[in-house]
Parts: structure tokens; sequence; C-alpha cells
């Protein structure tokens, strides 16, 4: 059976990141979600939460010169490990 679902992320706030160029972060992100959502299916938490307003993606490392897409990978991946 297949599950629409549609997600909107109105704001990112990358705290601690000064220099950084947040439209990278932002479409990385949106396309790790896409693909973790196809790959992996959707959640349980999200299947059945109907709108979340607010979502913390909670901590995870990042290494020294991470790009942009990387961290917008690993903020993807905290936020699919979250809705878990």
């Amino acid at each position: 059976m297949a599950v629409e679902i549609e997600i909107q992320i109105d704001e990112i706030a990358l705290i601690g990141f000064e220099r950084i160029d947040r439209e990278r972060v932002r479409v990385a992100l949106v396309a790790e979600l896409s693909r973790l959502l196809a790959e992996e299916g959707v959640p349980m938490g999200l299947s059945s939460a109907g709108a979340v307003e607010t979502l913390d993606g909670g901590a995870f490392r990042l290494g020294p010169g991470m790009r942009p897409e990387q961290i917008g990978q690993q903020i993807a991946l905290a936020l699919y490990r979250g809705w878990r």
C-alpha cells in the first residue's frame, strides 16, 4: 500500500554555523530525507504523527571541514532516526 506524505520545512535553525551556505545544506537535507523515505520507508512515528509543528533533530557529530552537503545529510539522518 502506497503512503503519501507531505513534508514542508519552513525553517532550519543551524546554531553555531556562522559561515555556511544554508541553501546548500537545505537542498542536501531535502534530497537525503527523500532518499531515506523512498528506500527505507516511512517510519511509524511519522506515519501516525499528523502535523508536526517542531522537530528537534537532536545532536550529531560533524567532522572538521565537512561540506554543507554532508551536513545536510547528517541532519536528514538525525531527523529520520528521530521519527522512529
